[in-house]
């Protein structure tokens, strides 16, 4: 029996090993975002840190707009991240930020184009979490449906064309899918410790502010206190306590702009959200779109466009295709990159994922419910809780803002096919039972 586990998770690392390898070889094949430029610009708060920490606090007055700027829109960890890959092996930062008001040319003239060694170090310090990524697919699948769905959740991410574009570039959607992946799991998984799901819930919400409806489902399952009966309501406020100052001790620690005066900051934050989105609106609607999301249904449609149909978005507007198509043609012209971005292809992904929400009801509440129904629960209510929130919030129907909903469509879906898997299993070993010569019967 030993054996056979260290054989099975043998399988796994050598299958995560050979995937991800073939994922990193293609990351300088991702054509160019010049949002990297911004993340590589801003991850030189690396160095001011620890040059000078108190430039990096909040001030009425800065000194440098464009950064505070920067520091009250953006969440910390991504180009922390990069600024600290940097340090490592000698990258300097970008010494301008890409100005989309500006020509390709006189970007790049300005300095605010990354070279190719600047580019592939800050895409790797990000691509080199995907081994992560796979292995917490597969716990978070495995958590869910079992060994099966674990494995078809990690297949599904890995051939998956809205990661391979996304979590390839030096951008948040990298760390974001990582740790929805690892919240999945750590509020599926851990029921003795329930708390410390803070962890994984705190670095996705400060990867991308979108996983913050996840907080709540953090929230949600330690009142519930699923499993564990006994508890009295005095113990899950203690647990309850614990994960709220876990949560807010990490994200206060990586948000230095916090420190010296954090209500004053935190409004700032939440007005310059604020301007920042109504501003994007504003031009957004102001172009020729057919994913307008003016209302509910419409914001509904748009997100299942570009989650199931859509081809990989290089691009969210037209500004610099002159300069970036051929590098699209040439990474679209790997069919493993757009694998199943079609009508048809979208139509089988979205089949799935509707036969994997009949799965989870059934796990839930029918005549044979399954043993992990409270499991079930907790997903669905993630699953839900994210998407309304999306549908709210999102008011550009932009590809990579749905990212965070990427790694619930992966389960889901890999729910749908290890139910069909054992519908079939379970139809066909009834056949052979019925096809089985009956003994004789006893004279």
């Amino acid at each position: 029996m030993i054996r056979n586990f260290r054989l099975r998770y043998l399988i796994l690392y050598a299958f995560i090993g050979i995937a991800s390898w073939f994922y990193l070889s293609g990351i300088l094949n991702v054509p160019f975002h010049p949002d990297e430029s911004t993340y590589i610009y801003t991850s030189s708060d690396f160095e001011l840190f620890f040059q000078e920490p108190s430039s990096i606090f909040w001030q009425p007055d800065p000194s440098d707009a464009l950064r505070q700027r920067y520091r009250l829109l953006d969440p910390p960890l991504v180009p922390t991240w990069i600024g600290f890959s940097r340090w490592v092996t000698g990258q300097p930062a970008l010494p301008v930020d890409w100005d989309w008001s500006k020509t390709w040319e006189e970007n790049s003239n300005a300095g605010a184009l990354p070279d190719p060694g600047l580019l592939q170090t800050a895409r790797l310090a990000i691509g080199l979490f995907f081994p992560l990524t796979l292995f917490f697919a597969f716990r978070a699948g495995k958590a869910l449906g079992g060994e099966l769905t674990g494995w078809i959740a990690m297949l599904l991410t890995w051939s998956n064309a809205l990661i391979l574009l996304h979590t390839r570039r030096a951008m948040a959607e990298g760390l974001l899918v990582l740790g929805v992946f690892f919240s999945l799991w750590a509020l599926t998984a851990w029921k003795k410790h329930l708390w410390l799901s803070a962890i994984p819930l705190a670095l996705a919400f400060n990867a991308k502010y979108s996983a913050a409806p996840l907080a709540l489902v953090g929230i949600g399952a330690i009142l519930w206190a699923s499993g564990d009966k006994n508890i009295s309501w005095r113990q899950k406020m203690i647990r309850l306590a614990r994960f709220l100052a876990l949560l807010g001790g990490i994200t206060l620690l990586l948000n230095p702009f916090l420190w010296a005066h954090p209500f004053q900051a935190l409004t700032a934050a939440l007005d310059a959200r604020v301007d920042f989105m109504a501003a994007q609106s504003a031009d957004y609607f102001s172009t020729d779109t057919p994913l307008a999301p003016a209302n509910f249904f419409q914001s509904l449609l748009a997100m299942t466009v570009q989650l199931f149909f859509t081809p990989p978005a290089s691009a969210e507007v037209a500004n610099y295709l002159p300069q970036t198509q051929i590098f699209i043609d040439r990474y679209l012209a790997n069919p493993f990159n757009s694998l199943l971005r079609s009508f048809a292809g979208g139509g089988v992904q979205l089949g799935l994922v509707l036969l994997g929400l009949v799965a989870i009801v059934r796990g839930m509440f029918g005549k044979t419910a399954n043993q992990n129904k409270q499991e079930l629960a907790l997903f669905l209510g993630a699953l839900l809780l994210e998407t309304i929130f999306m549908l709210v919030t999102t008011n550009v129907a932009f590809q990579r803002y749905y990212m965070v909903l990427v790694p619930m469509v992966v389960l889901t879906g890999s729910l749908g096919i290890s139910s069909l898997v054992n519908a079939i299993r379970t139809l066909f070993i009834g056949l052979l039972n019925q096809n089985k010569p009956h003994p004789p019967a006893s004279l």
